[in-house]
């Protein structure tokens, strides 16, 4: 990738790291034009097909097709605008999903409050699986009543929770909207037991951090926890199963605008999608269970 390719995408607002996978995308389909003997500004939509079915010869399918094509797309985009090329031929081009996504039965409220009622009960034998515990009792309810998700958690700093005002605020992401959200009661002790008494040993060296969990991958720490949950709870399919069961239930009790602020999305048609779930769901039930069958 070259230098100025890297400004035009960190310009059109990619973070380092979309940008570095973006980049073995592109490496991959620069093979091709090399195998083919091709010229990128002979490059038509035809060819392109060509490309995506070596790719996929390759055994790249699916969800990791679509972002080669997309990636592939940006960088024709950066070859328009260096008038290398008159048009993308990749525009033209679209893959689309094969097989519907499941649609999961969300997590009654009362579950997700049994499965926190759980969790902070445990009782574990050393220190350092207390210490762990504790921050992640946390996380989880951060999931269970705020819907938060990994991203979210990651950019949570010390001073985004106001525990006098029983409140946390969600920055702002590249995909989520910034929010504040109430915390629950039930919240509160954890949390500021966390702050005084547990964080400290958490930290892996002494360098000075505001973030909340300082010097850990939260997606690998959310990874392990929806794991330890499913053992217990198998219905639970993931925490981003816990996050839709979250908004849903939010859309039975609130105005679907006040349930697009609680979740940090951009467009309300993000979550209207929630909500044409759970009326999927009411469908099969009552073609399921309806007396006349």
């Amino acid at each position: 990738m070259t230098e100025e390719f890297k400004q035009y995408c960190i310009k059109k607002g990619y973070s380092l790291k979309t940008i570095k996978t973006k980049n073995s995308y592109i490496k991959r389909f620069g093979s091709w034009l090399i195998d083919k003997q091709l010229n990128i500004e002979m490059l038509t939509s035809e060819k392109l097909l060509e490309c995506l079915s070596w790719l996929k010869a390759k055994n790249i399918e699916g969800a990791a097709l679509r972002n080669c094509l997309q990636a592939i797309r940006i960088y024709l985009d950066y070859q328009v605008e260096k008038g290398v090329m008159e048009i993308n031929p990749a525009l033209a081009v679209k893959i689309r999903s094969v097989a519907p996504k499941p649609h999961l039965q969300p997590l009654p409220v009362q579950t997700m409050e049994n499965i926190y009622q759980w969790f902070i009960s445990l009782e574990l034998s050393t220190e350092r699986e207390r210490i762990i515990q504790k921050r992640d009792i946390v996380i989880l309810g951060l999931l269970l009543y705020q819907g938060l998700d990994s991203g979210d958690v990651e950019r949570l700093k010390v001073q985004d929770f106001n525990l006098q005002q029983g409140t946390v605020y969600v920055p702002s992401s590249r995909s989520n909207a910034a929010r504040k959200l109430k915390l629950e009661s039930i919240q509160i002790l954890p949390v500021q037991e966390y702050f005084l008494t547990v964080r400290t040993k958490v930290l892996r060296c002494r360098q000075e951090s505001d973030k909340l969990v300082p010097q850990s991958k939260i997606q690998d720490i959310v990874s392990r926890l929806a794991e330890r949950l499913k053992k217990q709870y198998p219905e639970i399919k993931g925490s981003r199963h816990i996050r839709s069961s979250v908004i849903m239930n939010w859309l039975k009790t609130h105005h679907i605008r006040q349930v697009q602020y609680m979740a940090g999305h951009r467009r309300v048609s993000s979550t209207e999608k929630y909500q044409k779930e759970d009326l999927h769901d009411l469908a099969q039930q009552l073609n399921r269970y309806h007396p006349m069958k």
